[in-house]
């Protein structure tokens, strides 16, 4: 096979850039899930009360796990999922007072522990000043937190300036106050509408299935990889502007496709940050060399890698080296020197040779 045409029509087959650098799982990511966001006003459970029994007007205990859950690891609790187990136990009554701690942080390990990678290290009624907390906190757990009517997420402490990294998943409450990404202080987080009184702690275990779900080969190709994150937002333009994209790989299959599995943060809608989560993904999952996601690192990795610095070494157009761009930007500095350039592609040859052996 001619690896180097073949890396060469892949690249040409794609003219959109993918520029915004990956994410990475810490609490500055900020929320994943908005309980406003309109999607959720349409998800109901009538099996407690028919009044106020969608996820928008009770689902803060539900939104406020799942951050946690983010923040924590980087894996995407399922919050419909969370919400419907969370309803059959009693853990949730929707339009009957929300989420029940109790019940639902007494067995929500047990349900869903191993999968998200997380445990429940204790549930204290306590102040947000608890030293338990703090310490928690400082050694890189994240915590649910229950406020006047409300629950939120606490993912970070400062001891500098003695500040809370606080997760507000539902921030029209003028009385709150709080954005939905904020540092506020002891004197905030104990006081009015935002006293916490109680909180559940979460640690992560390290056994999260953060596998990227096949569903997100969204052409087809046999691997989830960057031309992947790229379709995403080909398809995030199209729905801006509203214009059909007809030389970016674009197919209304592909189309129906993102639209039904690429909505990853559960928005509602497909956009940019889907893109940027599956980048993500892509860099923490993938060894480095492999910069076409094939869980092997072999010639056309090292002809992708060629192909990419010669082109942007002959400062060539973005529409000449897109497509695979953004994964050799993230998987192909095999080397570790900082460059990507054709000692990486040599490197990656001579790895290929050993191991073929």
């Amino acid at each position: 096979m001619n690896y180097k045409k073949t890396i060469t029509l892949l690249l040409s087959a794609m003219t959109l850039t993918v520029s915004t650098p990956a994410l990475s799982a810490n609490a500055a990511d900020g929320i994943i899930y908005d309980q406003h966001d309109a999607k959720w006003s349409e998800v109901k459970f009538d099996k407690y009360s028919t009044t106020a029994s969608t996820m928008e007007l009770s689902g803060c205990g539900i939104f406020s796990f799942c951050n946690a859950i983010y923040a924590l690891n980087g894996t995407i609790a399922d919050a419909y999922e969370v919400a419907d187990w969370a309803v059959n136990i009693g853990g949730y009554r929707p339009g009957a007072g929300g989420t029940y701690r109790y019940p639902f942080y007494q067995q929500v390990e047990e349900a869903f522990g191993e999968r998200y990678g997380f445990r429940v290290d204790g549930y204290y009624t306590g102040a947000v000043t608890d030293e338990v907390l703090i310490d928690h906190l400082k050694n890189g757990g994240v915590a649910v937190v229950n406020v006047p009517w409300h629950f939120m997420t606490i993912t970070g402490y400062n001891e500098e300036n003695e500040t809370y990294h606080v997760l507000e998943c539902a921030v029209d409450m003028p009385k709150r106050g709080l954005e939905a990404d904020s540092w506020a202080t002891a004197e905030t987080m104990s006081t009015g509408r935002t006293e916490v009184g109680w909180y559940v702690l979460l640690s992560d275990t390290g056994t999260s299935d953060r596998t990227i779900p096949a569903s997100l080969d969204l052409n087809c190709d046999g691997m989830v990889n960057s031309i992947d994150a790229s379709l995403i937002t080909a398809r995030y333009s199209e729905i801006l502007n509203d214009t059909p994209l007809s030389n970016y790989g674009m197919t209304d299959d592909i189309r129906n496709t993102i639209d039904t599995c690429a909505d990853i943060d559960h928005n509602g809608t497909v956009t940019q940050r889907d893109a940027d989560i599956l980048l993500r993904w892509i860099n923490e999952m993938n060894a480095a060399g492999d910069v076409n996601c094939d869980s092997i690192i072999d010639g056309r990795d090292a002809t992708a890698i060629l192909t990419y610095y010669a082109f942007s070494s002959a400062d060539n157009s973005a529409a000449e080296t897109t497509g695979l761009e953004s994964g050799i930007n993230l998987l192909g500095d095999f080397n570790s020197d900082g460059i990507i350039d054709a000692r990486d592609a040599s490197d990656v040859l001579t790895h290929y040779a050993q191991s073929s052996v």
